[in-house]
């Protein structure tokens, strides 16, 4: 059964499985943060916008709230999205510049796990060939 016309991507289900909260259409570096019921009525959630690409959304335990990613491509910070008051706020303010594209929540809904990614590497080639004669 169809829920949603249009694009969309990296659904996750609520823990109680009656919200299903997705990515829609990119529109340029971002993408908006929407929601379907089980039924395919559509659940309405305060404007935000996430990046395009990775994981960025998770339902915390008791499916009370989501978890969500938010920010410059280099710099993502941790927010938080009370499902009752559809109030969001900022969880963490992360310094390092280094990239996130996936999380996920401790069961106990205490930690959460992240991969960080720097793009500041360099790969240098030593061709030992003349050396080596």
């Amino acid at each position: 059964m169809r829920l949603h016309t249009g694009s969309s991507s990296y659904p996750v289900w609520s823990p109680a499985g009656d919200l299903i909260v997705f990515t829609g259409p990119n529109v340029s570096a971002v993408a908006p943060l929407l929601a379907v019921r089980p039924d395919g009525s559509a659940a309405e959630l305060p404007p935000i916008e996430v990046r395009r690409e990775g994981e960025r959304l998770r339902f915390l335990p008791d499916g009370k709230a989501l978890l969500y990613m938010q920010g410059l491509q280099a710099r993502q910070d941790f927010w938080l999205l009370d499902l009752a008051s559809r109030k969001t706020r900022p969880l963490a303010r992360l310094t390092n510049p280094a990239a996130m594209l996936s999380f996920d929540i401790a069961a106990d809904g205490k930690q959460i796990v992240f991969d960080r990614r720097r793009e500041n590497s360099d790969i240098v080639l030593i061709d030992l060939s003349e050396r080596s004669k």
